[in-house]
């Protein structure tokens, strides 16, 4: 996206039309105040989500950053989860892996043998083993499809404050990473 105005009146216009992404103990959203949209800013780099009344740790977050391009500014962003989803999901899967790879071969020899003893508990383990792999990879795409909203409000809130539109350059990979996507808790 483009805007007219410069990257610190940019900076300054979003400051005002958000609340910053503090935890309160005290709030239905987990976020002090009221704005509809959360996030923060550092230096020339922000970070937009949407204020959640419901937890969605896989819902969309816009990290970007604002450069100078001529007489205006010139949006970069891109969409991401939070680092400590990320994070953890892959730790999810990977010790799934880890623990259920030896039992999940043996298990499936045996429902596959008929002289096996024990098929009907060896049918369950491949259920609660495929069940459990197949959740680590469906749930973040769950968790993406219940907040697809969220990504139009978050442009909305920046076409109409910054008065943007889309920027004229052709789009060009990220070779970036923000430095407001930290792990968190």
């Amino acid at each position: 996206m483009h805007s007219d105005y410069s990257p610190e009146i940019c900076l300054s216009r979003l400051a005002h039309e958000i609340d910053v992404d503090d935890r309160s103990f005290f709030s239905f959203s987990g976020y002090k105040g009221d704005k509809p949209i959360v996030g923060k800013i550092k230096g020339n780099e922000f970070r937009l989500h949407k204020r959640r009344y419901w937890h969605n740790s896989f819902g969309p977050v816009l990290f970007g950053r604002m450069t100078v391009d001529g007489h205006g500014t010139l949006l970069e962003g891109y969409w991401d989860m939070w680092r400590s989803t990320r994070v953890f999901m892959r730790g999810w899967l990977g010790l799934l892996i880890l623990i259920c790879a030896p039992f999940f071969f043996d298990t499936l020899k045996c429902a596959m043998n008929a002289q096996c003893a024990d098929q009907e508990s060896s049918r369950n383990g491949l259920l609660i083993i495929s069940g459990m792999f197949l959740w680590g990879l469906l749930l973040p795409r769950l968790g993406g499809a219940l907040s697809f909203h969220e990504r139009k409000s978050v442009i909305e809130l920046l076409r109409e404050t910054l008065l943007a539109g889309r920027a004229a350059i052709p789009t060009r990979e990220r070779g970036w990473d923000s430095s407001l996507d930290v792990f968190r808790l």
